[in-house]
């Protein structure tokens, strides 16, 4: 994927222990957030209510034609760092954040991870969530997905998917 190519988004709030207000508001990649809610439905008990989905574009002048309304644009900050991984692996952690809450956000998910003294914090790409009405259009998913994306995507796809539906025993 070229650092210019939208990236699919979804726009979703928290509630639960320790949700509440601004700070509630996540921003996923798409191909993430099945995953994403199972964890913090399960792990940290927390709801996840899907607002949006959509796509993030980097703020790059010659992406930018007149059809798009710069009031309906949310500044949204594309943030990357590599981290030490398993058995000596290197592994890039990739994070959205708006950008009003960016340094409080950044400085929480640096805390997670262990960096050499005088290393790269990390690079922030600003960008923004475009509306839907306005979005690239995303690529059609599988069979039986909505249009607010894939199926699987939200959790309520094949397999069992679905982390509201119980296993019988």
């Amino acid at each position: 994927m070229a650092p210019s190519d939208p990236i699919p988004l979804v726009r979703c709030r928290l509630s639960g222990p320790d949700a509440g207000g601004v700070g509630s508001l996540r921003y996923v990649p798409l191909a993430e957030f099945g995953l994403w809610t199972h964890l913090m439905q399960t792990r940290h008990r927390r709801r996840v209510t899907l607002e949006a989905v959509s796509v993030w574009v980097p703020e790059d002048p010659a992406l930018w034609t007149s059809g798009f309304d710069g009031t309906d644009l949310e500044p949204i900050l594309r943030f990357r760092i590599d981290v030490p991984g398993p058995e000596g692996a290197t592994v890039r952690v990739e994070r959205f954040f708006r950008a009003e809450s960016y340094p409080v956000a950044q400085e929480a998910l640096l805390s997670h991870y262990p960096l050499e003294p005088g290393s790269e914090p990390g690079r922030a790409v600003p960008g923004y969530f475009v509306p839907r009405a306005e979005a690239v259009p995303l690529a059609p998913g599988p069979p039986g997905a909505s249009a607010g994306g894939p199926a699987t995507a939200l959790g309520r796809g094949p397999r069992g998917t679905d982390p509201d539906r119980r296993r019988a025993g």
